[in-house]
């Protein structure tokens, strides 16, 4: 009897035991199971995750790609047209050049052409210039040995008539003289017409500083301090000389 229940009990023992063990290699192969099958999910999802980055980020490549062969595209495009325009306006200016040399050798040679007939014509206006200036000269030259006596008293009293109408307002009163310029000495007469004129105009007596001058050939000048009144038979020839040049600088003659 006491063999039999030590055999049983070794039985049971050995039976609890690998029950045990059973139980314990099954919980920890669960677990460990559980827990290898959670880290090859996780695994995956973070495989998956990487997957999708890369496609996306290929995908973004690629458009990039896409987009710098339009850019390219573009700037090819562009300087293609830039390059066209400029031989095109190269070629506009060129022409224009061209054009413009032409043009200039041909306004050379009609220059060229018209320089013996324009010489002609400058040399042609200069003497007539000298001419007309030589003719006042003998006109002055002429008159000054025969306009004396009545042509002189004349062109003063024509100087008179003149005076009677110019404007004396500008004379400060504190000109009390007058400066008279003639060719030859006045007389009495004319002297005291001068007098009598000045004094009714200016409402006062003028004193008269009477100068002898035989290059003004006849007639008088008059100055009251800046004020000059010229009625000269050399200031009209003057005066017509330069009209007549004038004339003949505009081709008026």
């Amino acid at each position: 009897m006491g063999l039999e229940f030590s055999w049983l009990f070794v039985f049971k023992a050995l039976v609890l035991g690998f029950v045990f063990m059973g139980v314990t290699i099954f919980v920890l192969k669960k677990v460990l199971f559980d827990s290898t099958q959670g880290a090859v999910n996780r695994l995956n999802r973070e495989t998956e995750d990487v997957r999708n980055k890369q496609k996306e980020l290929n995908e973004k490549i690629k458009q990039a790609n896409e987009e710098l062969t339009k850019r390219r595209s573009e700037a090819d495009a562009l300087i293609a047209k830039m390059k066209t325009e400029a031989e095109e306006k190269a070629k506009e200016e060129r022409e224009k050049i061209i054009k413009k040399a032409r043009a200039d050798g041909e306004d050379i040679i009609n220059r060229a052409q018209r320089t013996k007939d324009d010489m002609r014509k400058v040399l042609e206006k200069e003497a007539e210039m000298k001419t007309v200036d030589f003719t006042v000269v003998i006109l002055e030259e002429i008159l000054r040995a025969r306009t004396r006596g009545a042509f002189n008293i004349s062109l003063i009293e024509d100087f008179y008539k003149d005076l009677e109408d110019v404007d004396v307002s500008m004379i400060t009163d504190d000109i009390t003289t007058a400066e008279v310029t003639v060719s030859e000495p006045l007389t009495d007469d004319l002297k005291k017409k001068l007098s009598a004129l000045l004094k009714e105009k200016l409402n006062r007596t003028i004193d008269l500083d009477i100068k002898i001058d035989d290059s003004i050939i006849s007639g008088m000048i008059l100055k009251f301090g800046s004020l000059s009144l010229n009625g000269t038979l050399k200031y009209m020839l003057d005066e017509k000389g330069v009209e007549i040049k004038d004339k003949l600088e505009k081709g008026l003659m």
